[in-house]
């Protein structure tokens, strides 16, 4: 090996010792400032060398003995260590985001309170209603009470069970009316009556549309004054649409006929 290479090679150690040392002063200075227990372990592993590395090293072995056997003699300090930049960062975000919270919720906390209030306006509002409403309604049961008292009492009427029943069957009786009558005499502005009814149920319904045709057929050249008496008397003497010939000899005896019986009250239309 030449010269030239163990110059080299004593260089690269010189080098090397002095940058150990001096990451070791910076860890010392480290572990001083932030209140931290001296010892070689802790001094190795801030400095990135190995504890070998210090013991070999006798004044820096001299320096951490001295500095230990320091720290064990005075009390250790109560300050807590300072925080570094990125911590003081990470509490900073942090208060920011818990002061950006509160401020929200300090805002909903106040819209909610300024419902609440009017709320509590409204609910007062009704009570005051609620209150003079039930007044109200307390002078409303009085005088309806006081006119109670004054009302006589209300007869109840015995019902006609007479007129109920014939209700009843002039109801049936219709009922039980052809449609094609009913229909037939709809057409023609004809009211059922009890005595048209009772005329039409006592013969078949052939018979009761003879007697419509020719009540058609006499319509058309008389002038008839009371269709329901006519169409009843054509029913009972069962009157068919045959010529005019045989219509117009009954239309006169009819004629003739109804003012007696209106008078003598045989019939009611």
């Amino acid at each position: 090996m030449t010269n030239r290479k163990i110059e080299a090679l004593q260089e690269a150690a010189e080098r090397k010792a002095r940058e150990s040392a001096s990451r070791v002063e910076k860890a010392l200075e480290k572990i001083i400032k932030q209140g931290q227990i001296i010892s070689f372990k802790s001094v190795a592993q801030a400095a990135n060398v190995s504890t070998a590395y210090l013991y070999k090293q006798s004044d820096l072995r001299s320096r951490i003995e001295k500095l230990r056997s320091q720290q064990k003699q005075r009390p250790l300090s109560k300050q807590p260590p300072l925080a570094s930049d990125n911590s003081k960062s990470v509490i900073i975000s942090t208060l920011r985001s818990e002061n950006k919270r509160l401020r929200a919720e300090i805002d909903g906390l106040r819209r909610i309170n300024e419902g609440l209030t009017g709320r509590l306006y409204q609910l007062q509002g009704a009570s005051e209603l609620a209150e003079r409403l039930m007044v109200e309604n307390a002078d409303f049961k009085q005088q309806l009470e006081e006119c109670r008292q004054q009302v006589q009492p209300t007869t109840i009427l015995p019902v006609d069970t007479s007129k109920v029943t014939s209700l009843e069957k002039k109801r049936t009786g219709h009922s039980n009316i052809s449609e094609q009558v009913k229909q037939q005499l709809e057409s023609l502005g004809i009211q059922l009556n009890s005595t048209l009814t009772r005329a039409i149920l006592s013969v078949d319904s052939e018979t009761v549309l003879s007697a419509i045709e020719a009540f058609k057929e006499a319509l058309t050249d008389n002038n008839i004054e009371k269709p329901g008496a006519w169409l009843k008397r054509a029913i009972e003497q069962g009157w068919k649409p045959n010529g005019q010939g045989n219509i117009k000899p009954e239309l006169e005896v009819f004629n003739e006929w109804y003012p007696k019986a209106k008078q003598k009250k045989l019939i009611q239309a």
